[in-house]
């Protein structure tokens, strides 16, 4: 008999990764009014970030490819805003590697 896990940890960290994400995106788009050469960065950051948060819903149905999905969005999120998102890329790198280190 198989015992199903709750994967509430690897949910809460990633969608809360997901919008420390989004905020530091709209921050960097914000910005982008000054230094026109953030806004695609800002952009790119609102994409890993939402993509991070179907990553962090998709842990409770596949863990394996929604931990997989967390850690390149994170990796994603890190190259695209570095300082304004590491709080994000942070907390969906953990949602990721729990997701896979956990049975």
């Amino acid at each position: 008999m198989e015992v199903e896990r709750s994967r509430i940890l690897e949910v809460v960290l990633g969608v809360l990764g997901g919008v420390f994400g989004l905020l530091g995106g709209v921050f960097a788009l914000i910005f982008s009014a000054f230094e026109s050469s953030i806004f695609g960065l800002g952009v790119s950051a609102v994409l890993a970030s939402i993509v991070g948060l179907v990553g962090a819903v998709y842990v409770t149905q596949n863990p394996k490819i929604g931990g997989i999905i967390l850690i390149i969005s994170a990796i994603w999120l890190l190259i695209s805003i570095s300082a304004f998102g590491v709080i994000g890329a942070a907390l969906l790198g953990i949602a990721g590697l729990a997701a896979l280190i956990r049975k």
